[in-house]
């Protein structure tokens, strides 16, 4: 959990006095805590009880702030093994509990997804999705059981029913708030995970605020709806999403300058608390424009194979040509004189361009600068079309820029983990 630094400020403090020869006042009040909490429930239910509520959509396990699931076939395998010997375990899940004017109950889950998708799993055989992973594997001593037979052509070993109905019944604790507000989930969800390793994108996705709601919509719209990541062989798990649609919208929010999307710049934009009318056209609205056209051509086969050509041996496409393609199309897409086909061709032109100059396809300093410098900002020859470039916004490391939750391919002799 966090500090004593990180919690809630308490009211009606005052400071010490102006001059070091002065007498400290008095405090007017008691000192007492602001903003506090309803005290949270801790209630018992049978895995069963939680299956059925995440079968039903009544457990939410993927609020927006959520990140994907991430523990292993063998870590998710320990937790029911834990269950299965009546090892401690701490509460499975923390949820937020909200009612609709018909009385039903939603659940959504601020912590413990890992924990709950691993029931899920042990119980269920569902048919693989995004969300759960088919065929939970219980092992013991090296040997593995399956909860049930998912393909009968296959030979497996099953639980004994004892064993099946054992864990059916187990208890799990639960500790469940009511009536939340979604700025108060968020403050739990990012105090709870501070000793966790989140990536970036993670983080980014806990965010509150304008430019993180219309990320949000944008990311539901092009990944999940329309598979545009699957279209452009672009890896979005853990957050890598959203954090590559931040960056880009950090960018066209600096234009007609260029300046490189560091961190700090990118957080302050997602918890900037309102827009100015000027700033939702000039930022969001531009953004969904390009970004709906990188749809349009990434949805015809012969727009997408020309603008995003993957040389021999390199399966995805890179966050940074992801950003800079979008970007090359928020400079030029309100010229009469451009068609979507064009914008295509010299999408392609930058990327086979930036390839061949960089080997590290990372979003840092020395690809995005010379890239855009160099292509992005072309014009047909001409001179008109300088950015002006300025340092990154915000302290950063020597590592400025690199980003090792990303995919190693872009960069084959990379050292990060």
């Amino acid at each position: 959990m966090s500090s004593d630094s990180d919690l809630t400020e308490l009211s009606e403090y005052e400071g010490p006095a102006g001059g070091p020869n002065k007498r400290r006042r008095k405090l007017t009040s008691e000192y007492r805590i602001i903003n506090a909490l309803q005290q949270p429930n801790h209630s018992s239910y049978a895995t069963t009880w939680l299956h059925t509520l995440m079968k039903e959509g009544d457990i939410k396990l993927d609020p927006e702030y959520q990140r994907d699931v991430v523990w292993s076939d063998s870590k998710q395998s320990k937790l029911i093994d834990s269950i299965l010997r009546n090892y401690y375990i701490p509460p499975v899940s923390l949820l937020s509990i909200s009612s609709d004017k018909n009385g039903n109950q939603t659940r959504v889950c601020i912590d413990g997804k890992q924990r709950l998708t691993s029931i899920f799993r042990q119980l269920t055989t569902a048919p693989r999705s995004s969300s759960f992973l088919e065929g939970q594997v219980y092992k013991d001593g090296g040997v593995s059981y399956y909860f049930q037979q998912l393909d009968p052509s296959k030979h497996c070993r099953l639980l004994p029913d004892n064993l099946k109905r054992q864990f059916r019944n187990k208890t799990m604790i639960c500790v469940e708030y009511r009536d939340l507000s979604g700025a108060a989930e968020r403050d739990i969800f990012q105090r709870v995970q501070m000793g966790m390793a989140l990536t970036t994108g993670e983080t980014f996705q806990s965010y509150d605020g304008p430019v993180a709601k219309f990320i949000h919509k944008m990311h539901t719209q092009l990944f999940e709806e329309n598979q545009l990541d699957v279209l452009l062989r672009l890896a979005i798990g853990r957050g890598r999403g959203f954090q590559g649609l931040a960056r880009t919208i950090a960018c066209v929010a600096k234009l007609p300058d260029y300046v490189h999307p560091s961190q700090v710049q990118q957080t302050k934009l997602l918890q900037k608390p309102s827009l100015t009318d000027e700033e939702n056209h000039r930022i969001l609205r531009k953004s969904e424009k390009a970004l709906n056209i990188i749809w349009d051509i990434a949805s015809d086969e012969r727009l997408r194979e020309r603008a995003f050509p993957l040389p021999a041996r390199t399966s995805r496409t890179s966050p940074v040509e992801f950003c800079f393609s979008t970007l090359l199309v928020a400079i030029q897409m309100d010229r009469l004189d451009i068609s979507t086909s064009q914008l295509a061709e010299r999408i392609g032109d930058m990327n086979s361009a930036m390839r061949a100059l960089h080997t590290d396809m990372r979003s840092n300093d020395k690809v995005s600068l010379v890239s855009c410098k160099t292509y992005a900002l072309a014009d047909n020859g001409s001179t008109n079309s300088a950015w002006a470039f300025n340092k990154p916004e915000g302290k950063e490391d020597s590592r400025q820029g690199t980003d090792c939750s990303s995919d190693p391919e872009y960069n084959p002799n990379s050292t990060c983990a």
